[in-house]
């Protein structure tokens, strides 16, 4: 068998999906088999996917789990603990029930619907075992956009690993994890339409690093009404425009759930967050200024700003 480093470009869980590891043409394409399987398990926009059945079954009786799901499940419910609840698998009620983000009907919430479905939002309401899982109260609804992107990177990296691999760039809608060489990686100027607009240019060594981005300009409805929602009070904060965060690690998915926490932080908030989750951080402000955090932490070749 031929080993080569290739790149795969698709498009799943409508973002794009960028795999480039040396190996075989034949593994690549299993590895893009676990973003497409993932997708149709666990997509809020399917209605005959896993997912949709939990939510069906809130506040009735627990659905059954596999151990993938699980483990999926359990990520994210650490993730949510490990914030406090600034991210929130539950978020679905307010996202895709009130919002309807990612639908055909999406549309700008009333203050009336907010308030009627907020409380519903409680990672604490969920019950999780090895067997099963239960959304306590009718009416929840599970939303893993805030973590979804970055576990299928890591699981394809796993894959890719367990396969021989030893030169890796996954990148799931700007959730990225590299090893073994290195690659430059943009990060993207949110107000700059041109899609080839970059503020910062990432030279990664050979050690492993995950990178993950969130940005109020990826979706939103209108200028004051972007995806990233507030737990708290059902509505888009606007302390930020592009939020990403860096570790030496290829612990994605957690990285991929506190930059939606960590969008909902006042300035201020950042640097104990940082530290107490060992994060790097890079944030473009509304006013376009850039906070960057405990950068000197990481293994890199070069980071420049433009």
């Amino acid at each position: 068998m031929a080993f080569f480093e290739k790149a795969l470009r698709a498009k799943v869980m409508s973002t794009h999906l960028l795999i480039r590891a040396n190996v075989s043409k034949n593994i690549l394409l299993q590895a893009h088999k676990i973003a497409t399987d993932f997708e149709s398990r666990y997509s809020a926009y399917k209605k005959d996917s896993y997912l949709n059945s939990i939510n069906k079954n809130a506040g009735k009786i627990p659905t059954p789990c596999t151990p993938e799901d699980y483990a999926l499940f359990f990520a994210s419910l650490k993730a949510s603990e490990q914030t406090n609840g600034l991210f929130d698998i539950s978020m679905g009620v307010l996202s895709h029930g009130v919002y309807h983000f990612g639908f055909a009907n999406e549309s700008k919430a009333s203050k009336k619907e907010i308030e009627k479905n907020r409380g519903l939002v409680n990672y604490k309401n969920i019950e999780l075992s090895p067997e099963s899982i239960l959304l306590k109260r009718k009416g929840m609804r599970l939303d893993l956009g805030g973590i979804g992107k970055g576990y299928v990177a890591k699981q394809i990296a796993l894959f890719l690993e367990k396969k021989g691999a030893t030169k890796i760039l996954v990148d799931v809608g700007g959730e990225i994890l590299t090893r073994g060489k290195s690659y430059t990686i943009a990060i993207k100027d949110p107000f700059n339409p041109d899609e080839k607009a970059n503020i910062a240019y990432i030279k990664t060594s050979k050690e492993d690093i995950a990178i993950s981005t969130s940005g109020s300009y990826e979706r939103f409805i209108d200028e004051e009404n972007h995806h990233i929602l507030d737990h708290k009070n059902g509505s888009s904060n606007h302390y930020y425009t592009s939020m990403t965060l860096l570790q030496n690690s290829w612990d994605i998915e957690f990285l991929d759930a506190y930059a939606t926490a960590l969008y909902n932080q006042p300035v201020e908030n950042l640097n104990a967050y940082c530290d107490s989750l060992n994060l790097c951080l890079i944030a473009i402000e509304s006013d376009a200024q850039i906070v960057k955090l405990n950068l000197e932490k990481l293994k890199l070749k070069s980071l420049q700003f433009l």
